[in-house]
Order: structure tokens, then sequence, then C-alpha cells
């Protein structure tokens, strides 16, 4: 047997085992501007009171106005039912309960359906108790911005920007963008236009051109441009 070959075992063994590669870390490789500079969303509660007297009969101009707004939001933000608790018990009892009818009946010709608007009461002891409305929607705090003036923006020995990069620009996101829930998870897509892809496909089939025809205005436009 060749003396040799022990000695030749073991090296390749030893680059065997050089070659094994590590597991990269868990998390994105190199963090992005977003992953430094987090957009927290966190849910919160949107709350309108209607203040009802003994003697009430209706609600004022003023209340439907602010019910109409509250819906608009209601509409535009809110997730889950919107709650209307009237007060029970209480010296305004059957006032509130007059009111947070009309108040239902507001909510429900400014857009809201009646099957969103869950009833409720709560303790009317006090002859002041309101009716209460609320519903849950998402908010986006932006991050906190270290001011550049703290910064030495000319030290790069690392090859990474400041420590404030990007944060602006977060900060307008989270102040701009409309509904917040949409950072949390996406929205679910609208079902296709079947109509127009049937439309497109008879076209085709036909041999006809499958766009919109273009007024001459418009070629004139394409004209132009391409100049």
């Amino acid at each position: 047997m060749n003396a040799r070959l022990p000695l030749m075992l073991i090296g390749l063994a030893a680059l065997g085992a050089c070659a094994v590669v590590p597991k990269p870390p868990a998390g994105p490789p190199t963090p992005t501007q977003a992953d430094n500079h987090r957009i927290n969303v966190t849910a919160a509660a949107q709350r309108l009171e209607i203040r009802v007297a003994a003697g009430d009969m209706a609600l004022s101009e003023r209340t439907r106005d602010d019910l109409r707004s509250f819906a608009s939001d209601y509409l535009r933000a809110g997730y889950g039912a919107l709650v209307l608790s009237t007060p029970a018990g209480g010296a305004n009892s059957d006032a509130a309960a007059l009111i947070a009818h009309e108040a239902r009946v507001t909510l429900a010709d400014s857009g809201v359906s009646y099957a969103a608007i869950a009833a409720s009461t709560h303790d009317g002891a006090d002859a002041a108790s309101p009716i209460l409305l609320t519903f849950e929607r998402y908010v986006a705090q932006a991050p906190a911005c270290e001011s550049i003036s703290t910064q030495n923006l000319a030290h790069a020995s690392n090859n990474q920007p400041w420590r404030s990069f990007g944060c602006a620009t977060q900060a307008n996101l989270a102040a701009m963008i409309e509904d917040p829930r949409d950072l949390v998870r996406p929205r679910t897509e609208d079902p296709r236009d079947g109509q127009r892809r049937a439309a497109v496909m008879d076209a085709y089939r036909a041999g006809e051109q499958t766009h919109a025809p273009r007024s001459q205005d418009e070629r004139i436009q394409i004209s132009n441009a391409a100049q």
C-alpha cells in the first residue's frame, strides 16, 4: 500500500470541509432605507359624540354635517363595523333612542349600509350621556428623522449613506398614503373586465385593430412628439 495514500485522503477531506458554505443570516442581505426607517402602522378608533338633552326631538343641521363627514371617513378608511352606541337607563334615554334612529338614517343616506352599522347601548345614568359612534381605522406613524446637523455627511469610509438618508421620503409617504393598511397587506384584485376582453379577442379573430380608434388630433400630437 502506498504510504502517501492516507495523507492524500486527509488532504482531500480537509479541502471538502473548506468547501462547505455557511448559510446566510435571516432577513434581507442589504437593508434598504425602508428597513432602516420603518413606517409603523397601528389600528386606532375614530370616534364621534352626539350630545342629547332630555327634550331633544331631532338632529341639528351641524350634527348632520358631522355625521356626513364621519360617514365619509368610514367609507374611505374604516374597517369592520361602525358601532352606534345609545345611552340607556338615564333621563335622556327616550330622546337618545329617537336621535340615534335619525343618526342611522343620516349615515345610510351618506352611503353606509345598514348592515355595517352595529347597534349597541352603554350606561346612561348620567343625564348628559352622549350617543357614541366609533369605527376602526389604520394610522401610519412616520419615523423620527435625525437632524442632518448632527451627522457628518462627508464621512463615507464604509461606503454607506448617512444615518437619516431616506428618512424624509418615508415620513412623506406616511403623511400622504390614503390607506395605511396598504403598507400591512396588499388589496385584493378586482375582477377582470370580461366584456372588454371578449371584444378585443373578437376583433383579433376578425383581423381588425384591437386598440381604441385614435382621433386626428392624437395623430398630430404623436407626429409632433416624434419630431
